[in-house]
């Protein structure tokens, strides 16, 4: 990983020369085929190699520093972006790029180097010296322990919400167990009866009621939606870090056709309470019920965190 911090990496003098250039060819009228234009990619290059950078420096893995956001960068943006309370896209743009470069320059202060937000070979060489210094392993990657001990925040409390609420989430969502839809598809006498498909009145009526502050939704893709702005959305590279009161949504980005609430995850296996589906000891009958899914992306699109 040294050795990738080590490289030389675009700077943002690079992407206004890269941007130059690309002018220059279109106001010459030279032809440029759809698929290699530059603005059909949201992350710009230089920008990437710049948050491959700070990732790596601050131990989120982000792979090799290279420009190209593959999935291993996605991956790591994430983690960023759930860490520090963002949006939640695995795409390193103006915001997620601005706070990279903010914690870095925090990293920078405490070891004493110049603070310009880009995690170098000069960066790595002085939190060495920091780590030498205050009995930490000394490989010049701020991460974790190395943070800690420089006072810094790596975990933003404010979007990760504690074990009780959780809990309530959980136990309101396992009241309703048993519960069932009548011919019409209406659950008479409870406030998520819709005479319609479900699930989702039923999960964000469970938040609502364990004290979670969410509109009333009927539409799943309307749930996802709200999460994403309101920074509550985990991809599906983050599904392994499902915890018990997440919201949960089957499907896929085209087709985001039902949701639940995570009881507790075993192993690969995550237990999710849904209304509006189906008896696992009998298919014909439709209501609230506790059924155990792979936790996999065959099967889940992502995450809405409380």
């Amino acid at each position: 990983m040294s050795s990738d911090l080590a490289k030389a990496r675009p700077r943002r003098r690079t992407r206004r020369a890269v941007l130059g250039a690309l002018t220059a060819v279109l106001v010459s009228g030279a032809v440029l085929a759809g698929p290699t234009v530059a603005s059909a990619d949201p992350a710009d290059p230089a920008d990437v190699a710049l948050g491959q950078a700070d990732l790596n420096g601050l131990a989120y893995n982000a792979g090799t520093v290279d420009g190209i956001s593959g999935p291993q960068t996605e991956a790591a943006a994430e983690s960023f972006q759930s860490d520090r309370c963002l949006s939640v896209d695995g795409i390193i743009g103006t915001q997620t790029l601005g706070e990279l470069e903010s914690v870095v320059k925090e990293v920078q202060g405490k070891a004493g180097v110049g603070q310009d937000g880009d995690y170098g070979s000069g960066t790595v060489t002085a939190v060495k010296n920091y780590q030498s210094a205050h009995q930490l392993t000394a490989d010049g990657i701020a991460g974790p322990d190395t943070m800690k001990a420089m006072g810094i925040t790596r975990l933003v409390a404010s979007c990760h919400t504690g074990t009780a609420q959780r809990d309530e989430i959980v136990s309101v969502a396992k009241s309703q167990l048993g519960v069932r839809a009548d011919s019409g598809n209406c659950v008479p006498g409870k406030p998520y009866s819709i005479c319609a498909d479900w699930c989702a009145a039923f999960a964000t009526w469970v938040w609502r009621d364990a004290g979670e502050n969410i509109p009333f939704m009927t539409y799943v893709p309307n749930v996802y939606d709200w999460a994403v702005s309101h920074n509550r959305w985990y991809g599906t590279s983050q599904l392994h870090s499902a915890l018990p009161g997440d919201m949960i949504i089957f499907g896929t980005a085209t087709n985001r056709y039902h949701i639940g609430i995570v009881d507790h995850v075993s192993g690969s296996t995550v237990y999710v309470i849904s209304g509006n589906t189906s008896n696992p000891s009998n298919s014909s009958q439709i209501g609230v019920y506790d059924k155990s899914y792979p936790l996999s992306s065959s099967v889940f699109y992502g995450l809405v965190r409380p």
